[in-house]
Formats: structure tokens, sequence, C-alpha cells
């Protein structure tokens, strides 16, 4: 891929006029050349549409749509993806602040290796109290056997949202057909797509930190119970991903038997108690 590759940023924005701006800014801060903005609006009740585009009259790269009716995470996103028409893509979220060569290092790294779909950075977390974290997750690097990348994703390793945040080649992408809500919503729909993409190349760690989250009180995970019933159908979520993939048959069944033998082993497993 050449160095003046196209990138684009997705921002997915709701309810966010309190912190939207920073976000924003960090954006227009980007040192890429070739790189452009598109920001959804879903349908909320405050001025996030009235900020994002009082930030597109000041610079031009950024395009801002407002839908009319809500479409939930998982719409907006694909709503966005659908929109994109980039080389490289990456979903740049409305409490997520980035670093101003983040861009240029993601991009760098696509660039330079083919047969990566996905790189991206470590983050620095900050909870809804004030309090930090830095996130590195590891667990994929050197894996070149998509077999062996897809059964880490599955274990749901520590820090496998992380890449959530990183830059993905657009072609490969639209191979997943978007993110999915399935039988519990919206519950972790990320790592299904992540999942995917494990299966479809190699995810590369820049191991810097160069993006800054920050979780606030309304963020759509701290909704989020992780009961069983909401990680068997986020299972199963995963194992849809599995049938529509490009893998071999001998390949799709050796990561779909022991996910099918977990989740039956799950339900078979006595309810506790209500009191």
């Amino acid at each position: 891929m050449s160095k003046h590759a196209t990138v684009t940023a997705l921002m997915p924005a709701y309810q966010a006029s309190e912190f939207v701006q920073p976000v924003l800014a960090s954006l227009s801060a980007q040192t890429y050349a070739d790189f452009t903005v598109i920001v959804s609006v879903d349908q909320c009740a405050d001025h996030t549409y009235d900020i994002c585009t009082r930030h597109a009259e000041s610079d031009p790269r950024f395009r801002v749509i407002r839908q009319v009716q809500r479409l939930g995470y998982v719409g907006n996103c694909n709503f966005l993806l659908n929109q994109a028409d980039a080389d490289y893509v990456l979903f740049a979220f409305h409490d997520d602040i980035l670093l101003p060569d983040c861009v240029q290092r993601l991009a760098d790294v696509l660039d330079a290796r083919p047969e990566v779909v996905m790189s991206y950075c470590d983050m620095l977390v900050t909870a809804v109290d004030g309090t930090e974290e830095h996130w590195a997750f590891t667990a994929l690097e050197g894996l070149t056997d998509p077999l062996q990348r897809g059964m880490t994703m599955l274990q749901r390793t520590n820090g496998w949202w992380v890449p959530n945040r990183g830059m993905f080649r657009l072609a490969e992408a639209r191979k997943i057909q978007g993110l999915k809500t399935h039988g519990a919503g919206e519950f972790s729909a990320d790592l299904p797509w992540l999942f995917h993409m494990s299966l479809l190349g190699a995810f590369a760690r820049v191991p810097e930190t160069l993006c800054h989250k920050f979780y606030k009180p309304g963020s759509l995970s701290k909704s989020w119970e992780f009961s069983k019933t909401e990680l068997f159908e986020l299972g199963v979520a995963c194992l849809r991903e599995i049938w529509i993939s490009p893998l071999a048959s001998e390949q799709k069944l050796a990561l779909a038997v022991p996910l099918m033998n977990g989740l039956i082993k799950s339900r078979q497993q006595p309810q506790p108690a209500r009191r």
C-alpha cells in the first residue's frame, strides 16, 4: 500500500455534548496528511450535533450527519462503515482522545505489513471515579495462524477490546458484514466483530500509549450485567461469525466444536437460586 493511503475516522456520537469537543479537537490535531472524519450523531436530546457541526465549520475534513431515527451503537457503527470510502478506517469513539501522531503511527504499520488487517496502540483508561489504568493487549502478538488468533479472541483474553480503537483495512472489514446485535442485544458486540477480523489477518500492536479513553456514567458497557445469559448469547454470536468466515470447513469445525461444547456445558450448569 502506498504511503499516501487514505484514512477516515468514524465517530458514532450520542449524548456527548459535555465531553465531545476535546475528542473533535484531537482528531483535528492528527498529523496524517490524507485524513478525513465522518461523524454520525444518533438521535439524542442534547447539543452533540450542534457542537460537531460548529467544529466541522472550522475543519473541512469533517462531515457530520444527523440521524432522524435512533440507530443504537451497532446501527450507528454500521451506518458509518457504509459511508466510508478510504483505504484504512478507525472508529473514533466520542469519549476517546487520540494523541496527534496516533493515525500516522497506525497507518505506518498497515503500509509496511500487508498481512496485518488491524493495527492498534496501547490505551490509558480513566474510570468514572477518575482512577487511571494502562491497557495493552499482547495476546495476539506473533500469531500467524488464524485458528490460534481466533481461539485467543474466544478466550476473551484480558484487554481483548483494546484493538477496537485500532485502524483496519476497510476492504477486509466489509467481508464481515458489519457489527451485529445478537440474543443479548448489543452486549459486547465488539467481540464477534474483532474475532472475525482476527480470522482474516494479523493484528499488530504499536507499543505506545496513543489513545486516552474516558468512561462516562452513561457509557454503554456500564449497563451490562455480564450475566450467564449474556455470555451465552455472545458465544452463539461468535459461532455465527465462524460460519460466515472465509475459513476452510475443517478450520471452522476446529473453532466451532470446542465453542459449542463450552456453550452446551454452560447451559447445563444449574442456575443460582434467586433470593
